[in-house]
């Protein structure tokens, strides 16, 4: 038999599946494991000596963004030296595609602000979707369709729902799982439950997915989740309960998010095939209009900017703006920090009780400005906030029908992206669950593997992906438990993660010895069938 192309010798492996770690060798061949056992008289090309390492599937973020910088980032840096195999973008009804042609300008600042420079030629899902894995990719992409991208791109037309329909029709023919949604900021706002069930019934024809940023994660929790079930059974569709998490100090009732979690439980007893997602720190990424008032948030994105020029619309934006991050209506703007500004990089990182300072001006009024400044690209601008109590996040990061996702986008330390993305969510959010959580005793390192590899294979339909197993396709990483146990990975922005020495893609090295090999082995990846 001819000799292997890897074979990785010495470690322990953590398979994928929760069973628990044992010692193995594994042996590669083009893109898939030759096999799983001890390799006495195993031959290879290229031995690995992973002695004193652990060995584990691939990881795969259930909920990222990183189709907004695939195209600035095609290597990937920030979670390929995670470990981060595989990402499940589209998210939160955010795409950059389909758009219409007066959309163009809109996405092409959102995208150079992604370190994107190229011309932004696309108008359907699936061009949009080949010109980032022309690239190619380091990593490999599973994608929704977003919602509001359709509903934006269907404006205009004398049959809006009919071409909603075609639209979402077509990106699931180029290959996406099925449509995100994202209801409490952009069009997806002003959404009826019986367009996004109309919607969802043409993925379940096709035996898709629905995921969704639901109405509300505070005072509207319980309303909010009961629509996305409604919208679930009305289409017939396999969901993702996007990060289900309950905002600090945002007027939730009590027992609101154990309401909704035991709702997921109960929906999945009853044959529903349905999980929730949560991130790995306290804080996330927010979109800054999402704390518009409706009347404001519904026109385009340069009139919104112009008529914010006005006070007396300044005024009447302060008035009306307790929905969504509710607690900067209580005064807590040191809870916020500028995440992306096309027009004041100067400021990202900074939270809006800082720039307040450096301006002149109260927050609210840093706000604006920078809104303002921003124009028709108002919506690429993106907020920081420290969301969730320790307390809570562990809960959820723990409950056996939660997935471990990142909810960030891939980034790096060059171009256009270097420097937008100070925060350690970025480079070590990952990394974070397996050298915080498992060490804290939030869950096992077992389970948190089985959490980030096999479980959301399992659920998303990847099918050969996920397990450490015969046959399986060759996405692999081996991390040093050394270096995760001393990685600070809550203060340590803007470096890449080491503790993926080696990081195979598709059989393919993409880290070796913690440096990354400029190979692109990432593929676009579609439901089952």
């Amino acid at each position: 038999m001819p000799a292997l192309d890897f074979l990785l010798t010495g470690a322990e492996i953590v398979d994928g599946t929760g069973a628990p770690a044992r010692r193995a060798d594994i042996g590669l061949r083009g893109d898939r494991i030759d096999f799983v056992g001890l390799s006495a008289d195993a031959r290879a090309i290229t031995t690995v000596d992973c002695t004193g390492m652990v060995l584990t599937p691939g990881l795969i973020d259930p909920h990222s963004h990183s189709d907004w910088s695939a195209l600035g980032n095609p290597d990937a840096f920030s979670t390929i030296h995670q470990g981060v195999t595989t990402e499940v973008v589209g998210n939160c009804g955010v795409t950059y595609a389909p758009i219409g042609a007066y959309e163009v300008g809109a996405t092409r600042g959102a995208l150079q602000a992604m370190g994107y420079d190229g011309p932004v030629d696309w108008r359907s899902f699936g061009e949009y979707a080949a010109r980032v894995h022309a690239g190619p990719t380091a990593q490999n992409l599973m994608w929704f369709v977003g919602h509001t991208a359709i509903r934006s791109a269907a404006q205009g037309f004398s049959d809006e729902p009919g071409q909603q329909v075609r639209l979402l029709e077509e990106a699931m023919d180029a290959g996406a799982i099925g449509f995100s949604s994202g209801l409490e900021y952009g069009s997806g706002r002003f959404a009826s439950t019986e367009e996004l069930v109309t919607l969802a019934s043409v993925v379940g024809r096709r035996d898709g997915m629905y995921a969704s940023h639901i109405r509300n994660r505070d005072a509207g929790l319980d309303t909010a989740v009961d629509e996305f079930f409604a919208v679930v059974a009305g289409g017939g569709v396999r969901a993702q309960l996007s990060h289900l998490n309950v905002r600090h100090d945002t007027g939730a009732e009590s027992g609101a998010w154990e309401r909704a979690a035991e709702r997921v439980v109960a929906e999945r007893g009853c044959g529903t095939d349905v999980l929730a997602d949560m991130t790995p720190y306290p804080h996330g990424i927010g979109m800054a209009t999402g704390l518009l008032p409706a009347w404001l948030a519904e026109r385009p994105g340069a009139e919104a900017a112009d008529l914010l020029k006005d006070r007396d619309i300044r005024e009447q934006v302060r008035r009306d703006s307790d929905r969504y991050w509710r607690f900067v209506h209580r005064g807590q703007w040191d809870r916020v920090r500028l995440g992306v500004s096309p027009t004041h990089p100067d400021w990202e990182g900074l939270s809006f009780t800082e720039i307040a300072e450096k301006h002149g001006a109260d927050e609210w009024e840093c706000l604006f400005d920078i809104l303002t400044a921003a124009g028709p690209d108002i919506g690429s601008v993106q907020l920081l906030g420290e969301l969730f109590t320790p307390d809570h996040l562990a809960e959820a990061i723990a409950h056996d029908h939660f997935l471990l996702g990142v909810d960030a986008f891939t980034t790096c330390r060059h171009g256009a992206l270097d420097g937008r993305t100070r925060d350690p969510l970025f480079y070590h959010g990952h990394t974070h669950y397996l050298a915080h959580h498992v060490p804290a005793g939030t869950l096992s390192l077992e389970s948190a593997i089985h959490k980030m590899t096999g479980m959301v294979a399992e659920h998303f339909g990847m099918s050969g992906r996920g397990e450490l197993r015969q046959g399986a396709f060759a996405d692999i990483v081996a991390f040093d438990p050394a270096i995760l146990q001393r990685t600070d990975t809550w203060s340590l922005p803007r470096r890449y993660a080491d503790a993926a020495r080696h990081v195979w893609v598709n059989g393919t090295p993409v880290i070796t010895d913690a440096t990354h090999t400029g190979r692109r082995p990432g593929l676009m990846l579609t439901h089952r069938p």
